[in-house]
């Protein structure tokens, strides 16, 4: 039970009643495997022919340079999706995805997801919902990739922000990364993204507590900053 109402919660069933879902699944080549803490689900390089959804525990998407060291790119929990792009491009993972815990994994094929017969207007809309995950997850490494093409690291989270500003169609808004995460995402030093966004905020670009953040026109922005300079 507590298996399906995460996979009810997994963007890719979006659409599907808990009848049609466990139709679908049926249907497919699917399989549940369990892993260990440290555990390596995909190794870089590796071309895989199935997507993978948590159902328990949670995973790490890891960069190995060619120094010899690991970044972190993402995280993966409960009724999250992953390697889908891998699957569908037949291309080789640039990526390792490695248990972070006891972990239990849905493995999907996705050659037999994508099969027109079988499944009906379930099977149609699971083809349709992975598309739309696929476009997404295009849409957010092009914008990424926009953003750290900015020469300053200014710049690069002036660009962030304007572009959640403009996703969420206000100047105050909640971005869903802490600081770790921002500074992953935009490829930089924790501390020193902190100085700029302090800088920001003491200039009166800008105002944030945490993951909300209120962007202000040129007007409030020399506001703020006499407030500062009074502080």
């Amino acid at each position: 039970m507590e298996q399906k109402k995460i996979l009810s919660r997994c963007p890719l069933f979006s659409g599907l009643t808990e009848a049609e879902m466990g139709a679908v699944l049926r249907g497919m080549q699917v399989k549940e495997k369990d892993y260990e803490k440290g555990e390596i689900l995909l190794f870089a390089g590796e071309v895989p022919r199935d997507f993978g959804i948590v159902l328990e525990g949670g995973i790490v998407i890891l960069k190995e340079e060619f120094s010899g060291s690991t970044t972190l790119l993402s995280q993966g929990f409960p009724g999250e999706i992953f390697a889908e792009a891998f699957a569908a491009s037949g291309e080789p993972s640039l990526v390792t995805v490695e248990a972070a815990k006891k972990t239990r994994i849905l493995w999907i094929s996705y050659g037999q997801m994508m099969r027109p017969e079988g499944g009906g207007r379930a099977k149609g809309r699971l083809v349709e919902n992975m598309m739309h995950i696929l476009a997404e997850k295009n849409l957010f490494l092009a914008n990424r990739v926009s953003h750290l093409s900015r020469r300053t690291l200014r710049e690069k989270v002036l660009s962030y922000l304007g572009e959640q500003a403009a996703k969420q169609g206000s100047r105050e808004f909640d971005i869903p990364f802490d600081r770790q995460k921002l500074a992953d995402y935009l490829a930089a030093d924790r501390s020193a993204l902190s100085a700029v966004l302090g800088k920001l905020q003491r200039e009166g670009v800008l105002t944030f507590r945490k993951h909300h953040f209120i962007l202000h026109t040129e007007d409030e922005a020399v506001h703020e900053m006499e407030k500062g300079d009074h502080r």
